[in-house]
């Protein structure tokens, strides 16, 4: 029978076997080509990737990647692993980021941009990164690189992302147009809304009514998860009322759009004053008074310019005076209550 001593000597020495092992694997040298067998061949593909899935399932990120360095700088130039070595330290880096070590997945990205300087997969690696950790700049870097060699759907929503981020306006229409190339409105609402947006900032109200149109086809009930939906959909019927006004010079839709804000912010200074306007084109003066009226009693940015076209239609109609004005102020601000 074993004594104590023994057992106790045997079992310790498996701990330290199982605590070791990665250090083992860490001495661990490549299979080296027998006589007559080149270490480019296929053979020795094998037998080197074989000796590679051992390193990789090393649980330790930091292990694995001294493993896999040390590894590669004992291999045979020619050998036909060192093709695909950097896949490796991809998903060495993908075990970081699941381990919650941002700072040693963006070390190794950054070692890797040296090792592979022109590696599509390493910068793809590297662009995820920065984008995960919010570093835009760094992300729109590799992007970059790779969508001037092989563009692809994700480096592109990457970019146009990381654009908006950084409210780079014209790149992030730019990438944003593209975007929306390989995705549905609904996929891609955010590209739509950002379209929109960007084309009413440069008052291009018929691109900017288009992509709102767009959105609200795309959402007919509630908005993206998350969207102040409300918000959304008063920009868009209001962007809409004032191309129905401005461009298509149709009075009748516009006063319907500026009406559909309005039930949603029945206190939306410049729709009143919309409806007014167009009220007023179509020589509906008493309907054009009252929307001006409510317009003037809410007091914000379009009070001063309604009250001006308030009185150029009642002084006419009152012998050019304003005597009674405030009767009529009063009953808009009632009505708004």
């Amino acid at each position: 029978m074993k004594s104590l001593t023994h057992r106790l000597f045997i079992s310790l020495f498996s701990v330290l076997f199982l605590y070791m092992c990665p250090l083992f694997l860490l001495a661990q040298d490549p299979i080296q080509a027998p006589e007559g067998i080149p270490p480019e061949s296929d053979y020795m593909m094998r037998q080197h990737q074989e000796q590679i899935e051992e390193i990789m399932k090393v649980s330790n990120p930091g292990d694995r990647e001294k493993s896999l360095e040390s590894f590669r700088k004992k291999l045979d130039p020619k050998s036909l692993i060192l093709s695909y070595y950097e896949n490796y330290f991809v998903l060495t880096v993908q075990a970081y980021t699941q381990a919650g070590n941002t700072a040693q997945a963006q070390a190794l990205s950054r070692k890797m941009q040296k090792l592979f300087p022109n590696s599509l997969t390493t910068h793809g690696a590297l662009m995820i990164e920065a984008f995960k950790s919010r570093n835009y700049a760094k992300a729109i870097q590799s992007g970059e690189k790779i969508n001037s060699a092989s563009p692809n759907q994700q480096t592109t929503e990457v970019l146009a992302q990381s654009y908006i981020a950084i409210k780079n306006a014209d790149n992030a229409a730019k990438y944003s147009l593209k975007a929306l190339e390989g995705t549905n409105a609904k996929q891609g609402a955010q590209y739509v809304a950002f379209l929109a947006g960007y084309y009413w900032n440069k008052r291009d109200i018929v691109n900017s009514a288009k992509y709102y149109n767009i959105l609200l086809k795309a959402f007919p009930g509630s908005g993206p998860q998350g969207w102040d939906w409300n918000s959304t959909k008063i920009s868009a019927y209001y962007t809409l009322a004032q191309k129905a006004q401005y461009v298509d010079k149709n009075y009748d839709a516009a006063i319907k759009e500026y009406r559909a804000v309005l039930k949603i912010n029945p206190k939306h200074d410049a729709s009143h004053a919309g409806i007014g306007m167009s009220h007023w084109r179509l020589q509906q003066l008493e309907e054009a008074m009252d929307a001006f009226a409510k317009a003037v009693v809410i007091g914000q940015t379009a009070a001063a310019k309604a009250r001006v076209n308030l009185e150029q239609i009642y002084k006419p109609r009152n012998n050019n005076s304003v005597e009674g004005l405030d009767a009529l102020l009063e009953k808009a601000r009632a009505a708004l209550q």
